[in-house]
This record gives structure tokens, C-alpha cells and sequence, in this order.
């Protein structure tokens, strides 16, 4: 059977709730296993989007080692947030001025400063916000700027909030958080995805991070609600987009930043663990269409 259809993979932002996607990733990869021990992940996505925290997840999933295999996989991130995360998105840590290193910084230099974005071949979009020009700033394979820039940079660049780690300057840019702009990237990467793959039938996978079970918003967190809606009206019109959205729903309100305990990281991954389990239906139907590309590649 020839697969034609595309996959779209979009991450929310969050901070240290990134456990939560990396959680559903992890059990997609366990899954994917069952159905070929040599197939991973990321080699069936075709576009990868992300903002904040999902940028530094997208990212690092898109990695190829010397040999062309996927370098990171789902639980390679998973265990650096859970062995990294306090250290990474802890408010408290790293806001003396007189430490010009933030962790932000070290642990994604560390990690992910050995490869450019040049040498990325995949599609992707992850969003960043230019606080001069107070708006929207979207890294791309297709973008001939920064080229040459050190992934790491453009994951600082798209995950850096306002007040607890500092912007990036890039040339005329003062690069912040991208969750300022767009925290659920998922309808920017879709019309991305549409401007190369305008007949084919889309997969869109978007992954949250989380929401509170009492229904607290703020203004960000009501304009990503606002994106999935739009999706849902969406998939009605367009039959040919296949539309996912994995959102747990969280036992206790988790800020990105302030709130990197112990309890708040075991939390995060017992209630996404609660939710896989009450999503098997339709886990079940995500899984069959991913079976079909995998078959496809094996």
C-alpha cells in the first residue's frame, strides 16, 4: 500500500511540562517498537513545529547522528528533562546578573551546540517573539537567515521567557519565548505544511502540556484553546486533514517555571499516564494510521 498521506508534529509550550508530550511520545516510540524494532519516531513525521519548551523537544528529535539514525529519541528527552528540568527551568536558578551562563543556556549548548541549522533535513517551524518589533518570529528549513546558527541558539531563541532568562540578539532581533506569540503552534505549522504538500492528505499530531483541571487560563493558554478550535472547525471542511490533539488534563495548576519540584515532575507524569490510559480508543486510531507508515519505511 503506497502512504501517501504527511505527518505533522506540533508542541506546545510549557517549560518543565514539556514531560508531558515527551510522556505520549515515549508510549508512541514503546508502540512503534511492537511494530518494528528498527523504525523510529521521528523518521515518520514530516513537518516539525514546536514553541518554547516544544521547540527544544522538536528540535532535538529532528538530530541525525554521522551514520544518518536518529540521535534523540523521545525517551533520551524525556530522561534529560527529568534528570535536567530543575535545573534547566527553575525560576530561581541562574538570575544573578553576575552569572553571565545561564542553565537555559549550558545544558542546551552542551547538547545541541555541535550542529547548525543548515544541516537539519527536515521540514520545521518553531516560533520565536522579536520583542523590538513586538511580534512574531518564525525559524524554517526554508529561511535563508541563520543558517549557519548552532541549533542550541534557535532553541534559546524560541524558549527564553521574559523575566527568567534573558533574550537572545540576533543581528537586529531581540529573540524571546515563542509561547508569547503562539503557544499552540499547531494551525501555523499546518498552513507551513500546506504550502508543499497542498494535495496530499495530513496527519496533524499537536501535543499539549497540560491544562488545569479547575479551567484556569490566562490570556495565553485561552488564545491556544482558541487554535485547537480552529483545527476542530478545520478537520470538519477539510477531509483531508486527519487532526489529533493530546492534552492531559492536570491534577494541580503547574506553572513552566516557578513550580519545578520533585512532586510537580512525579505529578506531571502520573497524570499524563492517567490520561494515555483513558485515550485508548483513540490512541488505537492514531496508532493503525502510524502503522501504515511504518510499514511503508520497513
Amino acid at each position: 500500500m503506497q502512504c501517501k498521506y504527511r505527518v505533522i508534529l506540533s508542541i506546545d509550550g510549557g517549560g518543565i511540562k514539556g514531560l508531558v508530550p515527551l510522556r505520549i511520545l515515549s508510549f508512541l516510540q514503546q508502540e512503534i517498537h511492537r511494530m518494528d524494532e528498527q523504525v523510529r519516531l521521528a523518521e515518520l513525521i514530516d513537518v516539525f513545529s514546536g514553541s518554547s519548551t516544544g521547540s527544544i523537544i522538536g528540535g532535538a528529535l529532528m538530530i541525525r547522528d554521522e551514520k544518518g539514525n536518529v540521535k534523540f529519541s523521545p525517551s533520551d528527552m524525556l530522561e534529560l528533562y527529568l534528570r535536567r528540568g530543575k535545573q534547566i527551568f527553575s525560576k530561581n536558578v541562574g538570575v544573578d546578573p553576575s552569572n553571565s551562563v545561564y542553565p537555559l543556556s549550558f545544558v542546551l549548548d552542551h547538547f545541541f551546540g555541535d550542529i547548525t541549522v543548515e544541516k537539519i533535513h527536515k521540514r520545521f517551524l518553531f516560533v520565536s517573539y522579536d520583542m523590538k518589533s513586538d511580534s512574531t518570529y518564525l525559524f524554517t528549513d526554508t529561511a535563508d537567515r541563520f543558517r549557519d546558527l548552532p541549533l542550541s541558539k534557535m532553541m534559546i531563541a524560541c524558549s527564553a521567557y521574559p523575566g527568567i532568562f534573558p533574550p537572545l540578539e540576533l543581528g537586529n532581533l531581540l529573540l524571546a519565548d515563542g509561547m508569547v506569540a503562539a503557544k499552540n503552534p499547531t494551525e501555523l505549522a499546518y498552513n507551513y505544511a500546506k504550502m508543499f504538500y497542498p494535495d496530499d492528505p495530513i496527519i496533524v499530531l499537536s501535543l499539549g502540556t497540560g491544562k488545569c483541571a479547575d479551567g484556569r487560563m490566562d490570556v495565553i493558554d485561552s488564545e491556544m484553546e482558541l487554535v485547537h478550535e480552529k483545527m476542530e472547525a478545520l478537520r470538519h471542511e477539510d477531509k483531508s486533514l486527519i487532526y489529533f490533539r493530546m492534552q492531559p488534563t492536570l491534577s494541580k495548576y503547574v506553572s513552566q517555571n516557578a513550580d519545578v519540584t520533585d512532586i510537580n515532575i512525579h505529578e506531571l507524569i502520573e497524570d499524563t499516564d492517567k490520561y494515555l490510559d483513558s485515550q485508548r480508543a483513540e490512541l488505537r486510531r492514531l496508532l493503525s494510521l502510524i502503522k501504515i507508515k511504518v510499514e511503508q519505511i520497513a
